[in-house]
């Protein structure tokens, strides 16, 4: 039976200004689990994940690895917690990459030679070698992604966190970023907060559904992502991937455009003019 590593009882946490953010929170994760929480913009999504490593401190419990989140114990934690945030401007702030990715090694007293070591082999994981020299702010949004992602692994954490990991990509940007999270090996733990329902079904077996601060529902990935009627009702949608499977993979074509006749076949509605080829 897997262990279960986080849980959350009773969470309540309100900001300053009164605006009440989580209501009453209840869940677990179990080691090795990939849990998609998903809802609108304003849900609590991001309000929930800084509760996993004690950035923020509502009222109710988290524990983590059976531990039950203190100041006592927060620096223990957060070594076992590795967030990615959602603006990876957040986390880079030093003047190379290679100086960045070194960053929290340098901060847990590591030695140099090990320092290196670590940080090169996160650097071929990842495919960023042409980047280890360069200013990350000179860096496109996904490679920025990337590296943030880095200084994370570097660190070799049991539990990750993501914050919209594709917030703002382009296509080919996102593949790429949900390629990366697929070879994070299994045994890491994924908690991955997104409105991005395709990359939910995509990467993650477990759905937790958050809006207006509460748990909506949470359950197997499929069953909750195909209920259109509920999806709807948080202003999300079923995924078109998983529409797509579920349709065995067929389309309608017309509804998609109508289909146009070969070029050779389409009628030339004037004539060329008459020794046009020759000029």
């Amino acid at each position: 039976m897997k262990q279960k590593i986080i849980e959350v009882k009773d969470l309540n946490f309100s900001y300053p200004d009164n605006t009440k953010a989580l209501k009453n929170i209840n869940f677990s994760v179990f080691q090795g689990e990939n849990l998609a929480i998903i809802g609108p913009n304003g849900a609590g999504k991001s309000t929930l994940l800084l509760h996993l490593n004690g950035v923020l401190r509502g009222e109710g419990a988290v524990s983590i690895f059976g531990e039950k989140l203190s100041k006592d114990n927060i620096k223990n934690i957060r070594a076992r917690v590795g967030m990615v945030f959602q603006d990876p401007n957040d986390q880079l702030f030093m003047p190379t990459v290679f100086d960045d990715i070194a960053f929290g090694l340098l901060n847990l007293g590591m030695d140099r030679e090990n320092i290196v070591f670590k940080v090169n082999q996160v650097i071929s994981n990842l495919g960023l070698k042409t980047y280890k020299k360069k200013a990350p702010h000179h860096l496109s949004l996904g490679e920025k992604k990337k590296v943030s992602l880095a200084t994370v692994l570097v660190l070799e954490p049991e539990i990750l966190v993501f914050d919209e990991p594709t917030i703002s990509l382009d296509p080919g940007s996102k593949r790429i970023f949900m390629e990366l999270i697929k070879k994070i090996p299994k045994t890491k733990t994924k908690i991955i907060a997104t409105h991005d329902i395709d990359l939910a079904w995509k990467l993650c077996p477990r759905i937790l559904l958050l809006d207006k601060g509460r748990v909506i529902t949470e359950g197997n990935a499929r069953d909750v992502l195909m209920d259109k009627e509920l999806l709807e009702a948080h202003n999300l949608e079923v995924p078109p991937s998983l529409m797509m499977e579920h349709s065995g993979g067929k389309q309608d074509i017309r509804k998609i455009r109508k289909k146009r006749p070969p070029f050779s076949s389409r009628k030339i509605k004037q004539p060329l003019q008459k020794g046009w080829i020759n000029r």
